[in-house]
């Protein structure tokens, strides 16, 4: 299950006019885009929205829990008022579940490895992220991707380049083929 953040009314950090669900949303499109040219018909793909749309968190977690997806993606972006300075990338995950094995904390390491490889982004490492509904209630392992800083004006011109989105849907698409080969 692969969650494009915010939506609609709901746009997420809005900084100099670009807003976060649009910056999720054109990443979750690129991710599409490699799911469907791999053409690997063992891999079935779920998105909550496709669209400018806002699905109720209980609806992104619910499909997921309704299909009995193996992993949950959510992908964000982070804003910092006290600094511009601020960047890199962080990965939240549900520490109130086991950790060992296919867990939200393992899936969550593969993701901050994988983006940041990808796209050469400061590793800020892993977030408790248990207060996050779409986390905290999905059965599957969970883990929610802040990419970069929409408050530090490089990150921010970054997020906006189509072909950064298109290494960071690439870092996440490597990551989530990991973890099936690990067995979530």
């Amino acid at each position: 299950m692969i969650d494009a953040g915010h939506g609609a009314k709901m746009p997420g950090a809005t900084i100099n006019g670009v807003m976060e669900k649009d910056i999720d949303l054109a990443i979750v499109l690129e991710l599409k885009k490699l799911f469907e040219g791999a053409d690997d018909p063992s891999i079935g793909v779920y998105y909550t929205r496709l669209d400018d749309s806002d699905p109720a968190f209980a609806n992104r977690s619910g499909l997921a829990n309704d299909s009995d997806a193996d992993l949950f993606v959510s992908i964000h972006n982070n804003s910092y008022q006290g600094s511009a300075d601020v960047r890199g990338t962080t990965v939240l995950y549900d520490e109130a579940k086991p950790s060992e094995g296919q867990s939200s904390m393992r899936l969550a390491n593969i993701l901050l490895e994988k983006v940041t490889g990808a796209l050469g982004s400061k590793k800020r490492g892993l977030t408790k992220g248990n207060d996050i509904f779409v986390i905290r209630t999905c059965e599957a392992p969970a883990a929610l991707v802040e990419v970069g800083f929409m408050t530090n004006p490089a990150e921010l011109a970054n997020l906006t380049s189509e072909a950064y989105q298109k290494k960071c849907a690439q870092g996440i698409y490597e990551a989530i083929l990991q973890a099936l080969e690990e067995g979530f």
